[in-house]
């Protein structure tokens, strides 16, 4: 009953976070003027939920593009599930890295990977994919999009 009860809770929890970036891109798409920009965040989750917070990100980039078409857009991602985007990891991942080749060459949007986090896990930054741009700090590129106006949308990865 408790693992029950404890379940339960997850999913509401993790439903209401999907709720709060389906508010925070629902409230952009209320706005009379376009924003510089928006930045999606994501952190704390593995390859599977990048690559379904990733497809989640295209379908609010699609709406938002149709109502501000030179709305620029960023993706950082800087927890665990950026290590999905190793070269090694390609063959473990083929949806995610052909998702994110996508992202970032048809969508022209820049996909960015902490360095500092891979270099303190002992990963080296050039196993990166070539596709993603190795940031030297996530949370610092975040702040540099914010401070050249792009909204802050933080993605549930679970």
């Amino acid at each position: 009953m408790i693992r029950l009860l404890g379940f339960i809770f997850l999913f509401i929890l993790s439903s209401t976070t999907i709720a709060d970036e389906l508010e925070d891109v629902t409230k952009l798409l209320a706005q009379k003027s376009a924003p510089v920009g928006v930045v999606f965040e994501m952190v704390g989750g593995d390859g599977e939920s990048l690559n379904i917070a990733l497809r989640r990100t295209q379908a609010y980039v699609k709406r938002l593009r149709k109502a501000f078409p030179k709305t620029k857009f960023a993706i950082v991602t800087h927890g665990l599930e950026q290590f999905s985007l190793l070269e090694h990891n390609q063959e473990d991942n083929p949806d995610l890295h052909k998702r994110v080749e996508s992202i970032v060459k048809d969508e022209n949007i820049p996909l960015h990977v902490c360095g500092a986090f891979a270099e303190m896990s002992d990963i080296d930054t050039k196993d990166f994919i070539k596709t993603v741009d190795v940031s030297d700090s996530g949370p610092l590129q975040i702040q540099e999009y914010m401070e050249k106006g792009y909204v802050l949308i933080e993605m549930e990865l679970n």
